[in-house]
């Protein structure tokens, strides 16, 4: 199989399409599945087939779920007055990870980025506002990355909350500007969490 094969371009295209890998990487992936035993392909294959078939969204917190209401939202055990706004599952996973709330979530999608599009609308805030107006709800931790799309979405969460009697918090700024939740490590973001500061 050459350089110019089609297929093996559009495989390369596919992966490097993922967040995180390159196209070298994109390249070194498609070498590995095509060179490896068939069932390593076909089981990743058949995993992404059953996660787009069986995960969907929480009806409540829009968090990754094999059912209607996930795991977190229906643990009678966590502190449903407490909500922590992340931006993905991804900033979602690593606050419980680290095992720093024990309270809820509440899952944007995204963050305000005006010069991609993306206006308010495009975000799940809208049910954010309903769980506050319903919910008994005493703080709201706003987790978003400290970047100008970050600070922009909090701004506009607090400014929306700012008659609701919900006190309202950020994470403290241990964590870098431009930083990701994500690729934060463990130590900055527990630190950042417990010296959380009102906004």
């Amino acid at each position: 199989m050459g350089n110019h094969s089609e297929i093996l371009q559009n495989l390369i295209d596919s992966f490097a399409k993922l967040p995180g890998i390159g196209r070298k990487s994109a390249r070194r992936i498609s070498y590995y599945l095509i060179n490896s035993d068939e069932k390593v392909s076909r089981r990743l294959s058949e995993a992404v087939t059953e996660a787009k078939n069986r995960l969907g969204l929480c009806r409540i917190c829009r968090n990754l779920t094999e059912h209607e209401i996930c795991d977190i939202c229906s643990d009678g055990n966590r502190d449903k007055s407490l909500i922590c706004i992340v931006e993905n599952f991804s900033d979602l996973y690593m606050f419980e990870k680290l095992n720093i709330h024990r309270g809820v979530y509440h899952v944007t999608g995204g963050l305000i980025s005006p010069l991609d599009g993306i206006g308010p609308s495009s975000l799940n805030l809208n049910s954010l506002l309903e769980r506050i107006t319903g919910d008994g709800v005493k703080e709201i931790i706003i987790g978003l990355n400290h970047s100008v799309e970050g600070d922009t979405t909090a701004l506009y969460i607090s400014e929306k909350l700012k008659d609701s009697g919900v006190k309202i918090t950020r994470l403290a700024t241990g964590i870098p500007i431009g930083g990701e939740i994500e690729f934060t490590d463990e130590i900055t973001l527990k630190q950042a969490f417990v010296e959380r500061r009102n906004f």
